[in-house]
């Protein structure tokens, strides 16, 4: 009988390891009310996109990302211009909050070879990426005197 009990105390006693998730986060942190609490975090890479004809929604865990300039022609002012969903799986919408009329956007790749090019006719143009390769691109906006600004997109 007192075998029975030590082995149950040393089972129900000792120490043990379980796995549990493990991830580098940019920031989190805790919320609480008096109707509940929830635990959140920013900065984990894993989640899942789902689309449709008449949208598309992203799922789970988000990763935010800034959209800034990686070069700026000197002589010209920045563009204020969206780049989303950032990363992407489909359609890439450029949107800017003001018209310039003359502007070129063109997609290259990191090696330098120009994926798409056409002319920026409104405030909101749409590319269809549903067929780029999963990698990083360069958008570059440019206008007929050789003015540019370049931007950061990720395809998954």
């Amino acid at each position: 009988m007192h075998r029975i009990k030590l082995l149950f105390f040393t089972l129900a006693f000792s120490p043990c390891v379980l796995p549990a998730q493990q991830d580098v986060l940019t920031s989190g942190g805790n919320a609480s009310s008096a109707t509940g609490s929830i635990s959140y975090s920013i900065g984990q890479v894993v989640y899942s996109n789902e689309s449709s004809a008449t949208g598309s929604i992203n799922q789970g865990v988000q990763q935010p990302y800034e959209i800034t300039p990686i070069s700026v022609n000197e002589s010209w002012r920045e563009i204020a211009v969206e780049l989303y969903p950032n990363p992407t799986r489909n359609n890439l919408l450029v949107r800017m909050p003001e018209y310039i009329p003359g502007l070129t956007l063109q997609i290259f790749t990191l090696n330098g070879a120009l994926m798409e090019e056409r002319p920026i006719l409104s405030q909101q143009t749409t590319l269809n990426a549903e067929q780029w390769a999963a990698s990083t691109y360069i958008v570059k906006l440019s206008d007929k005197d050789g003015n540019f600004s370049e931007y950061k997109l990720i395809k998954q």
